[in-house]
């Protein structure tokens, strides 16, 4: 497969910066993340001020709001070229307007709120195979906050429940975006505790690397290969291509899992990732070449 010349940027969303403000919807408050500096890294890495970017509040159930958020947001940082594409249906999605303005963005930005309802209005479209085209071939940016995130992989976390064991059989998942075939990603990871959660679907999906985002934090993906850590939290990056004893294929569901020789590296800004070789290293020392 060819090296892309763009780049991913999943990012982990963000607790509400406002607690007392209870009327707001979790959606929005989990979307702000402006006070992190992600936001300004993600037009940093298109073309700055100058960015053309296209929102996508497909995931949301308020896509409205959602999006006049986004639209608010950039506008702090100085982007004006900023639009929000409403996407309600996969037909919707295929429309010549919304195909014209994915030639001409820089970027887009996929928001947080349920990531089923991203890859059912998305998945097999022309609108898709047009944003992996960009990418493939253009210095064209593709960031995703929560959800947005989560359904970028090859193979998206639909359901989980959270817990401080690993159980076996409590992860479904779906098809994502296909936009990073070799990973699997989680959000929100070490505060919903969702680390038992992540390590179940690698060991049903043999080979993957798994991406848990913390708030606060994201990755700059170059090369479909390089991961960069961003932002004020934390990135855990979980192998399990090396267990060497697990009974997880063995017990019925809803029973205890062990696992030996997991391995897991914890990414911060200043350390970076090389996800086809399993290597850690430290940002000023990665290499593109």
């Amino acid at each position: 497969m060819a090296v892309p010349k763009g780049k991913l940027i999943p990012i982990g969303g963000s607790e509400a910066k406002d607690q007392e403000n209870t009327s707001t919807s979790s959606e929005l408050r989990q979307s702000n993340f402006f006070e992190s500096g992600i936001l300004a890294e993600f037009l940093a890495e298109v073309n700055g001020e100058n960015s053309r970017i296209e929102v996508i509040p497909a995931a949301s159930e308020i896509p409205e709001e959602m999006g006049q958020s986004y639209l608010d947001a950039f506008a702090k940082l100085g982007c004006k070229h900023v639009h929000v594409m409403y996407i309600d249906s996969p037909e919707d999605a295929d429309k010549r307007e919304n195909l014209e303005r994915i030639d001409k963005a820089d970027g887009v930005l996929f928001t947080g709120g349920d990531q089923t309802r991203l890859v059912d209005k998305l998945l097999d479209t022309v609108l898709l195979a047009k944003i992996h085209e960009r990418y493939q071939q253009d210095n064209f940016v593709i960031a995703g906050t929560s959800a947005g995130a989560a359904a970028m992989p090859r193979l998206a976390i639909k359901e989980g429940k959270s817990a401080e064991s690993l159980i076996k059989g409590m992860v479904e998942t779906e098809k994502g975006l296909s936009l990073l075939p070799e990973a699997i990603i989680d959000t929100h990871f070490m505060q919903r505790s969702r680390f038992p959660r992540l390590t179940e679907a690698l060991l049903r999906n043999p080979g993957l690397l798994g991406i848990g985002l913390c708030i606060d934090s994201g990755v700059v993906i170059s090369q479909g290969d390089v991961l960069r850590a961003i932002g004020t939290g934390g990135v855990f990056v979980i192998d399990a291509d090396n267990v060497r004893d697990s009974n997880y294929y063995e017990v019925p569901e809803l029973q205890p899992v062990y696992v030996n020789n997991l391995r897991v590296n914890i990414l911060a800004k200043g350390a970076s990732y090389f996800l086809k070789d399993r290597i850690f290293t430290r940002t000023a020392e990665t290499s593109f070449s």
